[in-house]
């Protein structure tokens, strides 16, 4: 039997137990203390507050999607002999690690995660490093065990995490200090070469049509291309840096990663609007929320970013036990890189790919999100057109290696105009022709 102790940045004991059984089989009990703690919260939509224990299927799944896909795991991996099976034995070494505020410890461990003082606990980085950092990034190189990642984020990309001090330079937290980052360095994927240019290009034009987004910047260090974004699941108060409690929509709706697109699950245990909707439906403002995801939902359908996946969504738990949906994260455009996979994360009523899109397919997944069937007409034409006529106002504007992007909105705007009746005027565009998966770039 292996049990491990369970905190958040924010509890003064640990707020429940992980315990991998004698027949691997893992449960999760909440510590009584953070039952009646009058700051206590879920640590998920999926594990709800109660005495009684929570049984292998919806931990394995939660505590599962805080293993990050890096070297780190393939290297702990290795070195102990650890299936990727085994979830509790892998967290045992990598638990300190965990994204977010959650932190998983054996039982004679301290806490490990505290708040961070930028002016005292970080030690800031000089440029000759940086670029070391980036090029060790690039080539696949380990870095230092002094600079090993102190904030690990979910993902398959190359990515460290940062903390950027008041005086703009960049820092590490300094050993044992428990600090928190708030930036996320990401290098682009070596067979879409422009992926840091496109994500930072479509996250500011999220921003410009209203959405909640952090900020996120396109650069070039050491002569490779990295995107450096703002973490939400940080609250900076004057000197302070604090860590929200975060969860991706997979561990909301109790599903392992590996179910993170509907096409990969089965009815009942799958990602899809249903599934959506009961998670919008337990945030603090579900009206809100349901019309905010709709227009995400749209925007991404506009501009091709097809891999809005379960952990590409998320929740964010504030302090007094607030629960949200997250600023708007990882906007790709991935239907301008040819040979990428037209599917949709998860079906829109009917559809699967979105030239079958029609009106009762988008009227059908309003309803599934729970929006109130009556307001849905009028919602839906307001929410599409207000996207269409901002993009297609911003698109004037779009610089020349964005015409992809321009051309494909065309085409997107000119499908759901038609099929929704809602009458926009669109200039005219040289047309897209699907080539695989995808938009042919030629």
């Amino acid at each position: 039997m292996l049990i491990l102790q369970v905190w958040l940045e924010a509890s003064a004991e640990p707020i429940g137990y992980l315990v991998k059984g004698d027949d691997a089989d893992l449960s999760f009990t909440y510590n009584p203390q953070w039952l009646t703690d009058p700051n206590g919260h879920p640590l998920s939509l999926s594990l709800p507050l109660r005495a009684e224990p929570f049984g292998d299927v919806p931990v394995r799944a939660w505590f599962g999607n805080l293993l990050q896909e890096n070297d780190q795991l393939e290297a702990t991996m290795a070195r102990y002999g650890i299936e990727r099976s085994d979830i509790a034995g892998l967290l045992e070494h990598l638990g300190a690690d965990c994204p977010g505020a959650v932190s998983v410890l054996g039982t004679d461990s301290p806490p490990i995660k505290r708040p961070g003082t930028l002016s005292e606990d970080y030690d800031p980085l000089d440029d000759a490093t940086l670029r070391d950092i980036v090029e060790r990034l690039a080539t696949g190189k380990p870095l230092p065990d002094e600079m090993r990642d102190p904030s690990p984020v979910a993902g398959v990309r190359r990515k460290i995490s940062l903390a950027a001090l008041p005086d703009g330079r960049f820092a590490l937290p300094k050993q044992g200090t428990g600090a928190p980052t708030t930036h996320i360095l990401k290098l682009p994927d070596r067979n879409y070469r422009n992926e840091a240019r496109d994500e930072a290009f479509l996250t500011q034009l999220a921003a410009q049509c209203g959405f909640s987004i952090g900020t996120c910047v396109a650069d070039k260090i050491a002569d490779h291309d990295v995107l450096l974004i703002e973490r939400f699941d940080r609250l900076i108060e004057n000197d302070k840096v604090y860590r929200a409690h975060v969860e991706d929509f997979a561990q909301a709706s109790g599903l392992p990663a590996e179910l993170k697109y509907e096409r990969r699950g089965e009815p009942g245990r799958r990602f899809d609007a249903g599934t959506i909707g009961a998670i919008l439906a337990a945030t603090d403002q579900p009206a809100r929320a349901r019309d905010t995801f709709l227009r995400m939902t749209l925007f991404n359908l506009l501009l091709g970013n097809n891999d809005n996946h379960a952990k590409n969504n998320g929740l964010i738990f504030l302090p007094g036990g607030s629960t949200q949906l997250a600023p708007f994260y990882d906007l790709t455009p991935v239907q301008t890189v040819e040979e990428y996979t037209d599917e949709l994360a998860f079906n829109v009523g009917a559809a699967s790919l979105f030239d079958d899109l029609t009106a009762i397919d988008l009227t059908d997944f309003c309803t599934a999100i729970g929006i109130p069937t009556v307001g849905v007409p009028a919602l839906l034409k307001a929410a599409s057109g207000n996207l269409i006529d901002q993009i297609e106002n911003l698109s004037a504007d779009f610089p020349r290696e964005m015409s992809a992007l321009d051309r494909l909105f065309g085409h997107t705007a000119e499908h759901l105009n038609d099929v929704l009746g809602l009458g926009r005027e669109l200039r005219e565009r040289d047309a897209h022709v699907t080539s695989g998966g995808g938009w042919a770039l030629s």
